[in-house]
């Protein structure tokens, strides 16, 4: 590679041509956690890293001797990084850039992708490679941030407005219908805040805690989350019996270094399972409401609540 240039030599890269349109690729590249793909002179699919399969989701017989086109998010992309970076005379000095892909079933993502030629002793092309690194759920969690700390310094919204954004924010992240900040005292949960796309709560409705999944959620170190509680444990909780909620993503809140209570959001209908980013998100969203609450206390111990 030559400084930004992702440009490799078949003999530098370890890798040989057995004729003009095969490659063989050395287990080195089979042990990186990004995708590899590696393509012939016509960006026909040559060979894939187990990396790949995971990310993507095809078995390798399934793409190899197809063009990558099909792994493009859109047509225009898969042309104009065509002409860029995978081309006999590539346009783009650097080979580094972002481009979103197209998972088997169907979900787009975003990709720091690097890829260029391998050329052969005279020079010329004989295939092209392209190292993929999913870089959706940073890209997510900066935005994230962003819209948080946006809400956090407004202006405009008073501290109980700042909270139903988060709130709502929050629904759409985990594509839930409803959201509430509780608060606990012995076996009374309160609900302190609420945010609802149809019947919201209202605040100073009180339950037995026993009676809630935040029942759970209190007695963990953490995030607890179910993506389909009927067939979980959650399955003859009292709070399905009443409610039958089959998603439910909560963790507690620390205010001023107790428990206050609980964060958590829920729906009627199970959805795919909670991913380890959706854990570290929620962490988020509590760290940023357990301040909004601080702030409440602080107004309310002055009087100016």
């Amino acid at each position: 590679m030559n400084e930004t240039r992702a440009v490799l030599t078949a003999r530098s890269a370890g890798l040989d041509a057995d004729g003009p349109e095969t490659l063989r690729v050395p287990q080195l590249f089979s042990d990186l956690p990004d995708a590899v793909v590696v393509a012939n002179s016509a960006r026909e699919i040559t060979w894939v890293n187990p990396a790949f399969e995971r990310i993507f989701g095809y078995q390798s017989e399934e793409v190899l001797g197809r063009t990558t086109e099909f792994l493009y998010a859109s047509h225009k992309s898969y042309v104009e990084k065509g002409t860029e970076h995978f081309s006999s005379e590539p346009s783009a000095q650097d080979h580094s850039y972002e481009v979103s892909y197209l998972k088997k079933n169907g979900d787009a993502f975003l990709s720091q992708t690097t890829g260029g030629p391998i050329r052969g002793d005279d020079d010329q092309p004989i295939g092209y490679f392209g190292v993929i690194k999913d870089i959706s759920d940073t890209r997510m969690f900066e935005t994230l941030l962003r819209v948080l700390f946006d809400i956090a310094t407004s202006q405009s919204l008073s501290p109980k407005e700042k909270v139903h954004e988060i709130l709502k924010l929050g629904c759409e992240r985990f594509e839930t219908m409803s959201a509430i900040v509780s608060c606990v005292r012995g076996q009374t949960y309160t609900v302190t805040y609420c945010y609802s796309e149809e019947a919201p709560v209202e605040p100073g409705t009180t339950f037995d805690l026993g009676d809630t999944y935040c029942s759970k959620t209190l007695l963990s170190d953490g995030p607890v989350a179910y993506h389909c509680a009927s067939q979980s444990e959650l399955a003859t909780h009292p709070c399905y019996n009443m409610f039958l909620l089959e998603t439910y993503i909560g963790v507690p809140l620390i205010v001023g270094g107790r428990t206050f209570g609980t964060l958590n959001f829920s729906a009627p209908e199970a959805r795919r399972p909670f991913s380890q980013m959706d854990v570290e998100v929620i962490k988020l969203f509590a760290a940023w409401v357990s301040q909004q609450l601080s702030i409440d206390e602080a107004l309310s111990e002055a009087g100016l609540a």
